[in-house]
Parts: C-alpha cells; structure tokens; sequence
C-alpha cells in the first residue's frame, strides 16, 4: 500500500478492485463523505494500483519506483487540483504556477510533506477559498501531453465543491473535460460536500460514500499509536469516525481535559468566581477557535450520558469516561431522581445558541442554574464537592 496507516474501506476497494481488474473502472469518480474518512488516502490508493510496476492486482506495492513517487507527490502522471488563492492571478489565461511565490510555495510543501505522512492529513492553504478555473485550464495542457508505456494519468481533484465557489465557472470547464476525457486518464473528485458540485458532473462520475471510521477501528488505530485505551475510546467517540478531529483531540487534549473539568465543577458549583472564568474561558473560544469549544461541549454532553446511562442500569461497562467512575456514581446515587436527559438537553441547547451568537455569559448562567435547577427538584440528599475529586 502506499499508506500503511489507512483504515481501508473493504467493501469500496473490493468495488474498485473488482473494476480495476475486469477492466470496468470509470473514467471519472467521486469519492464522497464526512470529513476525516479517508476519502483522499483511497484515492491515492487507487492512483498507487493504475501506474504500480508490481502490482498484485489486489494493492500497490508501496515499493516500486511508481509508488515511491506517488507518495512522495511527485509522479508525472499524477495531477493534483485543490482550491488555490487568487495570487498573482491576473486573468483566467494565467498559469496557476503564478500563485506560488516564496512563502506560498513553503507553506504548500510542508502541507505535502505532512500528507506524505498521514493520508488523513488536510492541505488547506491560506486564503484558498476556490479552486480556479486556471487550474482546470492548465489540466487541459499538460494532458495534451501523452503517457508513456500505456501508463495511467490519475486526476485528484480535492475538495472538489470548491469548483463551484463562489461560481461555476471552473466546473464548467471541467466538465468539458469530462465530456470527452483523454485516452488512459483517470478523473477522482474527493468531497465532503457532494451536495454543492453541479449535478451535471454528477451524472458522469461513479460515485462512492465512506462513511464515518468505526469506533472500534479508530479505537483501534489511536491505542496503535500509542493512546491509552480510556483516551481513545473518549476521543473516538468525540470525534464521530473523523480521524482528522482525532488527531486535533489528541494534540490539544490536555487543555481540553482541564476546561472540562471545570465545567464539571461548575455545574454544580454556585460559586460566580467560578462561572464567570468559565464563561471567560468560553467567550475566547468562541472568538478563537469554534471548534475546540465544540469539543469541550461535546465531552460535557458525553460525561453527563454517562451519568445518564449509570442512572438508569446501575451499571459503568458503557461508560466512556472511565477515569471519572467514581465520581458518576457518587452524583448519580446523591441526585435522585433527576432528569439527567433534560440537562443533556441544556448542555446541547447553550452550545447552539452560543454558535449562533448569542450572547455567552447569558446562556452560560443559565445552562448552570437549569442544571441545579433539575439536580435539587425531588433531592433530598445535599452533595458536598468536597466528597469527591475530578
């Protein structure tokens, strides 16, 4: 294989095999799904079997000289398209080597750097919105060029909903490329957001969905490079089969753990030092970095189901954060009778209407008094944060 840390969709590569080797593979593909599937190591995959030296009919070798290149991105018959900034671009006549200058060109060979490494890895270079028509246009050039030795020239078009952003403009003329598409050429289109690209390419493209990495197999994958079983089964579980995301959870998981905590505390802490530093910790985030503020309410939500799920069965062997066992039985035997679902409800409704801009202090403190709220009705029990550690 070109990549040995690819999580291979069996059934979909069984599908491609198949057409690979009865000679049936399309001309033009879209490879479709949620982000971090491994839509683009599949692709690459694909492309590492059409020019492998040794191929075994089964995978690309990884070895030969062809798969070497492939991996290393640079083959001669392998074409990368992905959204660009408009740099330099003066007309659509321009060629797309006008975008690189100097630190545009370094920025984008770290990007491939990164990506020879890790399949799941997402070049995203500043400022690139859409993929230009001078791309499409330059394609057409250097396909004019024949292949040697009935060697196959693969197409990878990443991000390819960005063809129609913010007009139709290079899916246009991709299409005309589609229409009548060189001898021994190979079109895969990879995107997360099949919906935007015109149903016109559509209709010309096999398509094929990965779905979300299984739990097990990105459990799997995580304790492989060298996370601990507990870290990995909350991380997979975060991250919903996005290997991507899980990387980013690892990276950034011990500030994560630490505001979590916090949050804890707070929802059943009436202290207002306490909240108002959450509600700062939360206001930054917002401003910073939605996405790891999506996080830390998603492990929120994920701890008060695990209180849910001990409530209801008396049982922790579905508990996903393990290391707080002690903890969820002690709120879940001290709060009797609470709706926990409701809280989760709340948990939930405050991140929506934070994302939406509202106003962050506001429903914090009102995320915190409804959970209380909930906690005390039908309670007699009084809880003592002493009793216990996070």
């Amino acid at each position: 294989m070109i990549y040995s840390k690819l999580i291979l969709h069996n059934t979909n590569w069984k599908k491609l095999l198949n057409s690979f080797n009865n000679n049936r593979l399309a001309h033009a593909m879209l490879f479709h799904g949620p982000e971090g599937s491994g839509k683009e190591g599949h692709a690459l995959e694909l492309a590492g079997l059409l020019n492998c030296n040794s191929a075994d009919k089964k995978q690309a070798c990884g070895k030969c000289s062809s798969c070497k290149k492939i991996k290393s991105f640079q083959h001669e018959n392998i074409n990368i398209v992905l959204p660009l900034p408009r740099k330099n671009i003066k007309t659509n006549r321009d060629s797309i080597s006008k975008v690189f200058d100097g630190p545009l060109l370094k920025e984008y060979l770290e990007m491939i750097n990164a990506k020879q490494k890790d399949p799941y890895y997402k070049i995203q270079i500043s400022g690139a919105n859409t993929i230009l028509i001078n791309s499409i246009r330059d394609l057409k050039n250097s396909s004019a060029l024949s292949v040697l030795n009935n060697e196959k020239r693969i197409i990878l078009i990443f991000q390819a909903e960005k063809l129609c952003v913010p007009s139709a403009e290079a899916a246009n003329a991709l299409l005309k490329f589609l229409e009548e598409p060189p001898k021994n050429t190979f079109f895969i289109l990879i995107s997360s957001k099949p919906n935007m690209i015109l149903d016109t390419i559509h209709s010309r493209c096999q398509k094929l969905y990965f779905p979300p990495i299984s739990n097990d197999n990105l459990i799997t994958k995580l304790i492989e490079n060298g996370e601990k079983r507990t870290q990995a089964k909350i991380i997979s579980r975060i991250s919903s089969g996005n290997m991507n995301l899980a990387k980013k959870l690892i990276y950034n998981s011990n500030s994560i753990i630490e505001n979590l905590n916090l949050l804890i505390q707070a929802c059943f802490n009436k202290d207002p030092l306490q909240w108002m530093k959450l509600i700062d910790i939360i206001s930054r985030m917002k401003n910073k970095d939605k996405h790891k503020m999506e996080q830390i309410f998603q492990c929120l939500i994920l701890f008060f189901r695990d209180i849910l799920y001990f409530s209801s069965s008396n049982s922790n062997e579905e508990i996903i954060f393990t290391n707080k066992k002690e903890i969820i039985t002690k709120i879940s035997k001290t709060y009797l009778n609470t709706d926990w679902q409701l809280c989760i409800n709340y948990i939930e409704d405050t991140q929506e209407y934070i994302l939406r801009n509202g106003y962050v202090s506001i429903h914090i403190i009102c995320m915190f008094l409804n959970i209380q709220k909930t906690m005390k009705k039908n309670n007699t029990k009084s809880f003592n944060l002493n009793d216990w550690i996070i």
